[in-house]
């Protein structure tokens, strides 16, 4: 039962009750009153309006105070209701909000869990010597490996492919000696990237260059020896390619 219906029956239970006393008092003056009204017959009809007012009066007194109540009642209780709306749409767009960061966490957390991949390595394996000149481009196949985290990089075609779509880092350097053009290019799936050449009369010449790329998975990369072009590698291993993995996107 809602407090509105409850207040209104004890009030008119209390109404009833008064109403009840008032009503006894009466009936056991029954004899009294009757001798006064064949006395006062004018008297007891006045009274008897003047009762019946007090009890209109009281009941309209009431039902003035239950209506104000009531009215106070439905106030807060729409009031209240809007509070609760309010809160409900502010704890669902809360729930939204935690959702989206917990994906945004779940996927930074994977990334920092991915692969990494880095590899460093000389073009000769063991000894020393001039590579080239040749008639036509080569791939060069760096052979003495310093590493090759993620094994990304196959030693055995000298092409470094993506396992992830990111930022790599590429750096070759190169070295010849004196009299001869020295010089490499970088490749990206078939494609010129960057290089570098140089020559000197007198001694020994070194050249290097960086480059960073944003690679797709499966994206290849490598190093070619133009035609014509030499490179001088020994146990002090001077011409390297390495390569790494800077960050995901």
């Amino acid at each position: 039962m809602s407090p509105v219906y409850l207040l209104v029956l004890v009030l008119g239970c209390s109404l009833l009750e008064g109403q009840s006393v008032r009503v006894n008092g009466i009936s056991h003056n029954d004899d009294r009153e009757n001798e006064i009204q064949a006395e006062h017959p004018t008297t007891q009809a006045t009274t008897t309006t003047s009762t019946q007012q007090i009890y209109l009066s009281d009941i309209h007194a009431v039902l003035r105070e239950m209506s104000a109540v009531l009215a106070e009642l439905k106030f807060d209780q729409r009031h209240t209701m809007i509070a609760v709306n309010n809160l409900e749409s502010r704890l669902r767009a809360s729930e939204s909000k935690v959702e989206e960061l917990k994906k945004k966490v779940e996927e930074e957390s994977h990334i920092n869990q991915g692969k990494k991949v880095a590899f460093s390595a000389a073009l000769l394996a063991s000894g020393s010597g001039n590579t080239g000149p040749y008639s036509t481009d080569i791939t060069l196949v760096y052979k003495h490996i310093f590493t090759n985290i993620g094994n990304a990089y196959n030693p055995n075609t000298g092409i470094f492919t993506a396992p992830s779509r990111g930022v790599y880092a590429f750096r070759f350097d190169i070295h010849g000696g004196a009299g001869r053009t020295v010089g490499v290019n970088l490749y990206k799936k078939g494609q010129f990237v960057a290089g570098t050449h140089t020559i000197q009369d007198k001694g020994s010449v070194s050249s290097s260059k960086g480059v960073s790329l944003l690679l797709e998975v499966g994206d290849d990369v490598y190093i070619k020896l133009p035609a014509g072009k030499w490179l001088y590698d020994s146990g002090l291993h001077h011409s390297t390619f390495s390569g790494q993995m800077l960050f995901y996107v």
